[in-house]
Parts: structure tokens; sequence; C-alpha cells
């Protein structure tokens, strides 16, 4: 008996656990900026998430703070962000901090025990000379970076042996000016063989200016900027972007998130292996180690890094590189890179010429006063004849179907329902056999209004709603794509007129379709909010993006097919996208009184 009732709650506990599984483990990222888009974050987020998705049988919830300490460093604001933090997660458990930076670090340190009691902090891209100047509680360990920008610019000088002027390039903030006294303890040495000249906190107009009138036989060493001597708060990569293609002279760093955007090359460290060695920590405290038991580990190696495509520019030959260097984005050759290009031209070309050979025939016919402007009215002409023909014909299969086939079939069961009622058959089987073969017939006119109705219109926004429509678009995507889609919604009025769903819907299909085919990352983000005044309608990626200026006036027929959507309920479309930023589409539409007193009069336009 007593085997039986051991047997018996044991089962009751499994069914318990099962109804009640564990919350996911819940993990905050604090980075000490304000702008989620910036490269070096983008990097480390994606090694982070990586290193946490592949490590771990368990659910992870990753949270992200940008905290802008940096910009804005008074105790007043960081105890009022503090405040909010503690707000947003009490009641919460927190299992893990990862600190980004030195200002992260500093100040999770500081309002540890008011925002996250007795939680271990595991800190992230911080360099070890900072890491050996504080004294850390034993539960925050980390795998410290070496910003090696002594080796960096003993590299750029190898490279560049005639060197007579070296130019330091760095913003004003605190994390700026913090960087820029390491420099110069770095470079120190070189005063006296070279002049050393530092821009710092220069606004990005005069520094645009600065160094494209730099004298011969000059050097540039890019820090970062992050805020300039006026207050205008930057993205560090975007400026030195802005900054490498007017400079007169090469460019080098000590950062992975800056190849690509202008420098030559340097010892740089990587965002994303940081991210991916602090999560592989953060797994081990998550397993059940003791951060103190882990403690602070090596220093991560840098690598010597170079830009193709700067290496070019600058008339740099591969075999002066240091042995064991890594070339990124090099380009292939133009028949490697253009193959299938030129053999598409020379098909299209013999096709051109084929036709312009016929239409050279067909213009000799014709009288050399008439135009080839006249050709193309004519033909724009005879094309809208198509189209308005195409449309009547359609119309007449319509209501060709609707005469002869529903009207038709509807008459004679009109007929046959008048004989039953005035011939009732002589027995009660034969009266059901009759009935239940007009209500097949019944069914079956049913089945086929539905598909017509189905062809002209489909009603999936009208059945579902705004909402769960867009809902069902994402989990469909997720399902046969692999894109992992966060929707969220906010705000919505209780009605959204029939145009506008369909409208806003259709834009969220085609910018989810140019996610699958160009942004090249798996994940994104639809947001739905509004009021009783406006729509509002964002599709944002973290992927590789695009000159929005290169592609403007360019008529791709998915752009022009959301803007005249748009247009059609007085709707504009707003995109933002930079080159390995991602793209962040933004469709606003407003809700007049006309509109809304439409909504009120029809019972099927209910966002849900």
């Amino acid at each position: 008996m007593g085997l039986v009732a051991l047997a018996a709650l044991l089962f009751c506990a499994a069914q318990t656990l099962a109804a009640n599984p564990q919350p996911p483990r819940l993990v905050v990222v604090l980075y000490p900026e304000a702008n989620d888009g910036s490269p070096g974050t983008i990097l480390a987020d994606q090694g982070i998430r990586a290193t946490f998705a592949a490590g771990s049988q368990e659910p992870i919830e990753i949270y992200n703070e940008f905290l802008d300490v940096s910009r804005l460093p008074g105790a007043d604001y960081q105890q009022e962000l503090a405040g909010v933090l503690r707000r947003k997660y009490s009641g919460r458990s927190v299992d893990l901090v990862i600190a980004g930076l030195g200002s992260g670090l500093n100040f999770a340190l500081q309002h540890r025990d008011e925002i996250f009691p007795e939680v271990p902090i595991v800190f992230l891209a911080v360099d070890r000379k900072e890491i050996e100047s504080r004294q850390l509680p034993a539960d925050v360990i980390g795998q410290p970076i070496k910003m090696d920008l002594s080796a960096s610019l003993e590299l750029a000088l190898d490279l560049h042996p005639q060197t007579e002027h070296i130019f330091v390039v760095a913003g004003q903030s605190k994390f700026d000016s913090f960087w820029e006294s390491k420099a110069k303890a770095a470079f120190d040495h070189h005063a006296g063989q070279m002049e050393i000249v530092y821009l710092t906190g220069l606004p990005l107009a005069e520094l645009q200016t600065a160094v494209e009138r730099l004298p011969g036989r000059s050097l540039i060493y890019y820090l970062h900027v992050f805020e300039d001597r006026e207050g205008r708060v930057y993205i560090p990569a975007e400026v030195l972007f802005q900054i490498s293609t007017r400079a007169n002279a090469p460019i080098y760093s000590h950062v992975d998130s800056y190849l690509g955007r202008g420098i030559v090359g340097g010892r740089v460290f990587s965002f994303q292996a940081a991210g991916r060695e602090a999560a592989q920590l953060g797994l081990r405290i998550l397993s059940g180690e003791k951060a103190a038991s882990i403690g602070i580990q090596p220093s991560s190696e840098s690598s010597n890094i170079f830009d193709w495509r700067q290496l070019q520019r600058w008339d740099i030959s591969e075999a002066r590189l240091p042995a064991g260097s890594e070339v990124r984005y090099r380009e292939l050759s133009p028949w490697e890179r253009n193959r299938w290009r030129v053999a598409g031209v020379v098909a299209v070309c013999a096709l051109q010429t084929v036709l312009i050979a016929a239409l050279l025939a067909q213009r000799l016919r014709r009288t050399r006063a008439e135009s080839e402007l006249h050709k193309s009215q004519e033909e724009l002409r005879q094309l809208t004849a198509q189209i308005l023909g195409t449309q009547e014909a359609e119309r007449r299969r319509i209501a060709r179907e609707l005469h002869d086939d529903f009207g038709q079939s509807l008459a004679l069961l009109s007929v046959e329902l008048d004989i039953h009622r005035q011939r009732p058959p002589a027995s009660r089987e034969d009266s059901d056999a009759r009935l239940e073969a007009m209500s097949t017939r019944v069914k079956s006119l049913s089945s086929s209004i539905h598909d017509l109705s189905h062809q002209l219109h489909p009603l999936k926004l009208e059945q579902l709603g705004l909402i769960a429509a867009i809902r069902g678009l994402c989990k469909e995507l997720n399902q046969n794509q692999g894109l992992k889609i966060e929707f969220t919604h906010d705000g919505m009025p209780a009605m959204v007129p029939p145009a506008v769903a369909l409208c806003l819907y259709r834009i969220a299909q085609e910018a989810l379709r140019n996610v699958v085919k160009h942004s090249g990352v798996a994940c994104a983000t639809v947001t739905l909010r509004g009021d009783q005044s406006t729509l509002c309608l964002e599709v944002c990626d973290a992927g590789s993006g695009f000159d929005c200026a290169q592609v403007a006036g360019q008529g791709g027929l998915g752009l022009v097919s959301m803007r005249e959507r748009l247009r059609l309920v007085n709707g504009e479309l707003l995109i933002d996208s930079q080159i390995a930023a991602g793209t962040r589409l933004n469709a606003r539409v407003p809700l007049c009184a006309s509109a809304a007193a439409d909504v009120e009069s029809s019972p099927n336009v209910a966002h849900r």
C-alpha cells in the first residue's frame, strides 16, 4: 500500500511540473550608449545571442538596456535611470547581468544593490588596464580585451615608413577623453620623431575639411567620436565612414567594427568575439558554477586584419603585411563578378538586335514624318485598350457565370421546390430523397459562390482583423522561410477602415518579403500601433541595409507599390536604411473623421 501511495505522489508531482514549467532564465545586458544600431553593439549582441542559443538547453530571455551614460554621466540622471530600471525589474528574477564597456560596468557596480542585488555580473569589452585599476567583487568576472593602440600605430608606421605627421581623431565625451589620454600615453615616444596632432571634438563638417587638407606623408589614427565639442552625439563608425571618403591620408584603428567603414586595418579586437566570450562565462554561471570560482579570465587576443579595398586605394602590397594577417572584403575580378551579367547582356543584345531590325523594317514602311513619340503613344493606347478589354472580358465572365450557372441553377431549384410543394410525393421516403437531392445542390451552389468570391477578394482581413492577420503572416513566414519575427501592437483603435487595413497588410507582406530576400538576417520586428487619429506600421531588421540616396528614383516595383497604396489612403512612407546597419520602414496612415464614420457603419472591420 505504501508503494502505491508513493507512486501516486510521484505521478502527481510529475503532472504538476509538466503543468507548471520553470520560467525562462533572465539575462540583462547593459550597453552604455543610447543607440541600438551602432555596429559594435550589433556585433556584440549577435555574439551574445548566438552563444546563449547554441549553448543552453533551457530557454533564456535577453533584455538589452541602452543607458546613454557616456553622454550623460551626471549623478542625477544615473540615479533617475537606476530608479526606472529598479521598477522595471521589480518582481522579476534576474539571473545574470552583462555590462558593456567601462562606463556600463561603472553603472552596474554603482547601482547593483539597488537594481540587481546579489546578481553576478559579467563585464564585456573592458580593457585589461581598466580592470587592473579596479577592486572588483568576487562575483564580477569577465574576459578583458586589449585595446592595442601602440601595436596598431606601429603596424601603420611599418607600412608607411616615410610618415612625418600623425593625426589622431577623437571626440569630446567622457569616454572619448579617457581614450585620448590613453593614446597620448601610447604614442608619446614618437613625439620627438614626428608631429602628432590631436583633432579632438571637431564638428563633423570641420573634421571632414581638416582630413582632406592634411600635409603629405601623413597618417590618421581614428579612436572614436561619440560627441563633439558642441554636444552633438554620433555613432563612431558613421563618423569614420564620413571622413574616410574625404581623407587624403590612410586611416588606422584598433576596433573591428571600423573595418569596412574606412580604415586600412590594424591590430583590432572583435566586438562579436567579446560577446561570445561574455556569454560563454554566463552559461557557466547559469549552469550552476559560482562566479567567484570562475574568476577573471586572461585577456582575449587581438588580430591583424585589413580591408582589401583600402589596401588598393593606398597602393599597399599584401606582401608587406605581417605574417598571418587576415584580409577582408577582397573583390572578385571583373569577369568573376560579372560573367553571368555579361552573358545576360550578350543575350539581351542579340535579342535587341533582332527586335531593332524588325522595328527598322517596319519603320521603313511608314512615313519619315512619323516620330518615335507617335509610336510610343500608339503602343500606350493599345496597351490601355488591352487592359480595358481584359477587365471587360473578366466582367463578362463573371456575369456569364452568375447568369448561366448560378442563375439557371437557382431558377431550376425554384421550379423543383414549387413542384414539390404543389405535388408532394406519395411516400415519406420519396419526399426525403427529393429534399436531400435539392439540399446537395444548394450546398454545391454555396461552395461555387464562395470560390468565386474568394477569387475576387480574399476575406482574410474581414474574418480575422488586421492584428490577427499580420500575426498570422509572421507565423507563416517563420514556418515557411525560417524568419523569426517579433510582432507587437499597442494603442490600436477598436475599428480600422477596410481600405486602411488592406493597405497596411499588403505593405507588411512586401516589407517582410524584402527582409527575406535582401537583408541577409533571419530575424525582424513588426510593430503596429496607433490611436483614434493615426495608424503606424513599422518593420525593422538589422541586416545589410542600403543607401537610400542611391535607390531614390530607381522605381523599384515594391517601393512604388507601397507608396501608391499609401497615397490612396492619404498615408506616407518613411524609410531609414544604412549600409550594414539595417533598415527601418515606417508607414503612417491618418484616420480622418469620414473614415471613422464609415468604420462605425461596417461590422467586419474590427482589428481583433
